[in-house]
C-alpha cells in the first residue's frame, strides 16, 4: 500500500476500486472525522467502522476535540470509539487511516499540518466537501454534490457487500439528518432521500433520532444558547447577523465548544437576515468563523478567500486572532455588499 497519491475528481459517483481494495486489505484501521466531529462525521465513521469490523480486523473510530452530547446515543457503550492524539506512533499502530468528512489530516489534528507523509499510516479519504487543500491521501472518494459524507459511506458499504445492521442504519440515518436539518434544507438531494427511504425501510426511526438531535440539550447548552443569542447584532440593513462566543462565556455557563454546534442556524430565523457569521473561540488560540446563508448568498467563496471552505450555504474558516470580537471586525471591514438572496443556480 505504497502507491503515490492521487487527486481525484470532486464529483465521483461511485467508490473507486482502489479505495475498496485498501478497506478490504487493511487489518488495523483507524477512522477519523474532522476535529470536533459533528453528526455527519461521527455517524459516517461509526457506520463504516461497524461495516468493516470482524474477528480478524481491528477497526477503531477515533476523534479529536469534542463532539456534541446529543450524539451520545450513537457512541454509548462502544469501547472502540476513543480520543486519538497526533503522535509518531500512529504509523506503527495502524495499517490504514480513513478520513471521513474531511480530506486532510490537519483538519483532524491542526499540528499535523506540514508533517511528512511518513508521520501517518497510509491515508484514504471520503468527503462531500470541495476541499482543494494539499493532502496525503493515496485515494479519495469525493462528491461535493452529495448532501452528506454519509451518502458516500452508504455506497461504500453497499460496494463492500456488508450487511446493513440496525446500528449501521441508525448511524447513517443520523448522519444524513444532521447535515440536512432532518431533510428540511436545500441540500436534501434525491439520492439522500432515496437512501433515507431505504434506511427507514430497514428499521431506521427518524422520530427517535430527531428526538436525540433536537430535544436532548444539557442545561449548560441551554445557558450557552441564551448567552450567544444575546450577542446578535445586525449589519448591512439587517441582512447580515453576527454572533460571538468567547472563552469567558464558556466558563460562565460551564459548557464546552461541542455544545455550540448548530447555534449558528438560529439567527437565520430573523426576518430579512440573509447571512450569519458566528465567531467563536476554537480552543487553539484562534477564532473559528462559521457562516450560514439563504440560497443566493454563497458563503463558500467567502470562506475560501480566508483559507477555509464548505458549501454554498454552510462554510467556515479560521481567523488567527484569539479574540472573536477582533475576527468579527476584520470580516466586517473587508466584506462587501451581500448579493440579494433568492433561488440559487
Amino acid at each position: 500500500m505504497t502507491h503515490p497519491g492521487s487527486h481525484d475528481s470532486q464529483t465521483q459517483s461511485h467508490p473507486p476500486e482502489r479505495l475498496l481494495a485498501y478497506l478490504t486489505e487493511a487489518k488495523r484501521i483507524l477512522i477519523m472525522g474532522h476535529q470536533n466531529p459533528d453528526g455527519d462525521a461521527m455517524g459516517s465513521a461509526l457506520a463504516l467502522c461497524l461495516a468493516l469490523r470482524s474477528e480478524r480486523r481491528e477497526v477503531t473510530v477515533g476523534y479529536s476535540g469534542t463532539f456534541p452530547t446529543s450524539l451520545g446515543f450513537l457512541t454509548e457503550g462502544k469501547d472502540f470509539i476513543v480520543p486519538v492524539a497526533f503522535c509518531p506512533e500512529l504509523a506503527q499502530r495502524h495499517d490504514l487511516l480513513v478520513l471521513v468528512d474531511c480530506l486532510a489530516a490537519f483538519r483532524v489534528w491542526p499540528e499535523a499540518e506540514n508533517q511528512p507523509p511518513e508521520s501517518l499510516p497510509p491515508v484514504v479519504a471520503i468527503d462531500h466537501h470541495a476541499d482543494r487543500s494539499p493532502n496525503h491521501a493515496l485515494v479519495t472518494y469525493v462528491n461535493h454534490r452529495a448532501s452528506a459524507t454519509a451518502e458516500l459511506v452508504f455506497k461504500v458499504i453497499e460496494a463492500l457487500g456488508a450487511e446493513f445492521t440496525p446500528q449501521i442504519v441508525e448511524a447513517l440515518l443520523t448522519a444524513l439528518m444532521s447535515d440536512t436539518g432532518s431533510f428540511s434544507q436545500g441540500n436534501s438531494t434525491a439520492e439522500c432521500l432515496r437512501q433515507a427511504s431505504l434506511l427507514v425501510s430497514m428499521g431506521g426511526d427518524i422520530e427517535h433520532i430527531n428526538d436525540y438531535l433536537k430535544r436532548n440539550w444539557s442545561i449548560t447548552r441551554m445557558r450557552l444558547f441564551t448567552e450567544t443569542l444575546s450577542t446578535i447584532d445586525l449589519h448591512q440593513g439587517g441582512r447580515l447577523a453576527t454572533m460571538i462566543l468567547t472563552q469567558k462565556m464558556l466558563d460562565q455557563t460551564g459548557s464546552c465548544l461541542a455544545e455550540a454546534e448548530g447555534l449558528v442556524e438560529y439567527p437565520l430565523l430573523l426576518t430579512g437576515v440573509d447571512m450569519v457569521a458566528f465567531f467563536k473561540v476554537n480552543g487553539h488560540g484562534q477564532t473559528r468563523v462559521s457562516l450560514r446563508s439563504r440560497p443566493g448568498v454563497d458563503v463558500r467563496e467567502l470562506a475560501r478567500a480566508h483559507g477555509g471552505g464548505g458549501h454554498k450555504q454552510a462554510a467556515a474558516y479560521q481567523d488567527d486572532s484569539p479574540h472573536p470580537e477582533v475576527a468579527m471586525e476584520k470580516l466586517l471591514t473587508k466584506l462587501g455588499a451581500l448579493p440579494r438572496a433568492g433561488k440559487s443556480a
